[in-house]
């Protein structure tokens, strides 16, 4: 049964039908070990996965917050199992959503709490993730200061919320190498309304003046933002 979505919003069914994923066999090995720890769909898993082998020219570290139980985390970091520069951070609260407020119409705060660490240490150790370090607490209040590095090359923001992203993401950009991403996976869906409005003002700055980055959206449902200039946005 289709689900009653309010204007703006439609089941999306792309007529493309070339399925990269379904004949690369290091994703498919990699995204069937943490397929049971995400939320995120194979659509979506692919486009970081692709992210994260073409930005492995860059300097610079990998940053995911809202990790849920891990899977995405795990799958960035088989991806870049062969680059002994890049640690991957982790950051997650694990009790759940925080910083819901009023331009966020279905989170109220404590969703996704059914995870914890040691899940995350688990699939972490399964994959064999020497160079991740887990940050638990809320990112980047209480756990920014856990990142050493000056530099990333990649953030992955899926924190369902609109406060919670912008902060992540005033954190990040200046230490966002030009060149580097921000993925918000949860831009394209409803019931993530907040980080949708944030994508939108985003679109909305940079076409209206001079921006150091591009804003697009991916039609798997996240939104990609690309830094194309050393300045804060």
């Amino acid at each position: 049964m289709n689900k009653q979505l309010p204007a703006g919003y439609a089941e999306l069914r792309p007529i493309a039908d070339y399925a990269p994923w379904d004949t690369d066999r290091s994703f498919l090995t990699a995204y069937n070990r943490i397929k049971d720890n995400t939320l995120v769909d194979i659509y979506r898993c692919y486009s970081l996965w692709q992210l994260a082998l073409q930005l492995r020219h860059l300097e610079g570290d990998v940053l995911e917050v809202g990790v849920w139980r891990g899977g995405t985390g795990a799958l960035l970091t088989q991806a870049l199992r062969d680059d002994p520069t890049c640690t991957i951070y982790l950051a997650d609260t694990f009790r759940g959503v925080v910083k819901a407020g009023p331009r966020d119409d279905y989170y109220k705060g404590g969703e996704h709490a059914n995870t914890s660490r040691e899940t995350v240490e688990q699939l972490i150790a399964a994959v064999g993730g020497e160079r991740v370090r887990i940050l638990e607490g809320i990112f980047p209040d209480e756990t920014g200061t856990g990142i050493d590095a000056s530099r990333l090359r990649m953030c992955h923001i899926d924190v369902d919320v609109y406060q919670s992203a912008l902060d992540v993401l005033e954190w990040v950009w200046p230490r966002l190498a030009v060149g580097g991403v921000v993925v918000f996976d949860d831009y394209g869906f409803f019931g993530c309304e907040g980080v949708t409005a944030l994508g939108n003002e985003l679109l909305a700055r940079a076409q209206k003046a001079p921006v150091d980055y591009i804003f697009t959206y991916n039609l798997n449902g996240q939104g990609v933002m690309l830094k194309k200039a050393s300045k804060n946005f």
